[in-house]
């Protein structure tokens, strides 16, 4: 790839601390919505309320509601809540699985990071290992006062942590491609249509590159990724088909078919980001979530006390009234329905339709991690974004390899059989939608959240008994 830093990952940033998303400095601009928009790979991380001093220790609920105005869950809450906790019980904990992350920067904070988290939430001694899959590039060097590095930082933390947290003696490598360096800031308003399509078509010649060199390096179970493009801006602003995408498609296929399960976040700009002209709003949807060897993960809203414990049924994240994301979801401009999808076709049609699943993701209930790389201090702080429930999933996809005593690949076809099956661990979401021009959530399959949500402790057994059957 000749050293070329071919991604440019942004998320929000709000100030000049921490709240739900990483804050850096009031010179920092863009917005959820913007981050679509702009002609470059979005991360998928959101942004929250206006910020505060990161927490020293790990806050209670209250003290998220009294600082923040909102809910934030610690993520042994999150392990109970799905149900993970008991499989941990059974001695389900990812160990001898391999889940790697693909990662635009990894700060120099993030195995102490990762300790530090593992040892507050009395978790297992992490397995975690860094890899340079960009030969011949140096990678920049950690500029705390850089928003598009930091974003990027926070964004890795978050997906080793998630991991860690759901399969805590699985082996986490973090593929990290290397930039040479990192633009400050970005503005939608100078993404040119010709500007999106040519990222586009960088990002599909240099994603399946960079997955073979995540296989072959390390083997992983399962990838999980965190960053995509917008279909309609691949296409130059245009609903047509991105053929760029569709030749990416082959070589992802291809990883599929040796064993290697493919997860993707499907955005944190609702279902019709505001991409069009003047900022109209536009219904699209994320790749490479969109494309059909992916596992793509939508965001759901936990709705859980003080104590962890459920209020309510899992509801569909939207928080985009409060300016903070919402999730991503609807029919793919460029991919044809999947036979997997064939029992879904009055829902999605003749397209392929995202998400597939859908695990945490709301910023209204922010999930919290541990960090020492931002200007404020060490400390913790709840984020949330598709960006979240992608390694989560990939981490329960890690138990159930354990389970099932091998890889199991590719899991589309036994997830919507699933989805039937009363004991197949998969919880139907009926309430709420994603966004303005969006969908609503409804029984059964929806363009908002998927199939649903799992109960781990049920889907996990489920699926190993049903790819081995």
């Amino acid at each position: 790839m000749g050293g070329k830093p071919w991604i440019r990952s942004v998320i929000a940033v709000l100030g000049c601390v921490p709240a739900l998303g990483a804050c850096v400095g009031s010179d920092a601009v863009t917005s959820a919505a913007d981050s679509t928009a702009a002609a470059r790979p979005a991360s998928s991380v959101s942004p929250g309320p206006p910020a505060v001093e990161p927490f020293p220790s790990v806050p209670a609920v209250e003290d998220c509601r009294e600082a923040l105005k909102v809910d934030c869950y610690t993520p042994d809450m999150v392990r109970r809540a799905y149900g993970v906790d008991r499989l941990n019980a059974q001695g389900l904990t990812g160990k001898g699985r391999t889940v790697a992350v693909f990662a635009g920067y990894a700060p120099p904070t993030l195995e102490k990071d990762l300790r530090e988290f593992s040892r507050a939430m009395e978790l297992p001694e992490p397995h975690l290992t860094v890899r340079k899959i960009n030969s011949g590039v140096t990678p920049a060097p950690f500029d705390p006062s850089n928003p598009a590095m930091i974003t990027a930082s926070m964004e890795t933390t978050l997906d080793v942590q998630m991991v860690h947290t759901m399969a805590p003696d699985a082996k986490i490598v973090v593929a990290e491609y290397a930039q040479a360096a990192f633009p400050r800031r970005f503005s939608s308003s100078s993404a040119s249509p010709e500007d999106g399509k040519k990222s586009g078509e960088q990002d599909a010649e240099a994603y399946p590159e960079l997955l073979a060199a995540i296989v072959r390096q390390d083997d992983p179970d399962v990838i999980s990724l965190s960053v995509g493009d917008n279909e309609y801006r691949a296409a130059g602003d245009t609903g047509a088909p991105v053929a760029a995408y569709r030749r990416a498609s082959r070589s992802f296929a291809e990883v599929l078919r040796g064993g290697t399960t493919l997860v993707s976040a499907a955005g944190d700009a609702g279902a019709a980001p505001p991409i069009g002209p003047d900022n109209t709003r536009v219904r699209s949807v994320s790749w490479p979530a969109s494309d059909p060897s992916f596992l793509s993960l939508g965001g759901s809203r936990l709705h859980l006390d003080a104590r962890g414990r459920r209020t309510g049924p899992d509801t569909v994240w939207n928080d985009s009234a409060q300016g903070r994301g919402a999730t991503g979801g609807g029919p793919s401009q460029t991919f044809t329905r999947p036979a997997y999808q064939d029992g879904v076709r009055g829902v999605v049609g003749e397209r392929r339709g995202t998400p597939d699943i859908s695990m945490d993701a709301a910023t209204s209930g922010g999930t919290l991690i541990y960090q020492s790389l931002l200007p404020a201090g060490p400390g913790w702080v709840p984020i949330g974004g598709t960006s979240e429930a992608a390694p989560l999933f990939a981490a329960v996809v890690a138990l159930a390899d354990e389970k099932a005593g091998r890889r199991l690949g590719d899991i589309h076809d036994e997830l919507y059989r699933l989805a039937k099956d009363p004991r197949g661990g998969i919880v139907d979401i009926t309430e709420g939608d994603n966004g303005p021009d969006g969908f609503a959530a409804a029984k059964g399959y929806d363009l908002a959240s998927g199939l649903g949500t799992i109960d781990a402790a049920t889907f996990v057994p489920a699926l190993a008994r049903l790819a081995d059957g």
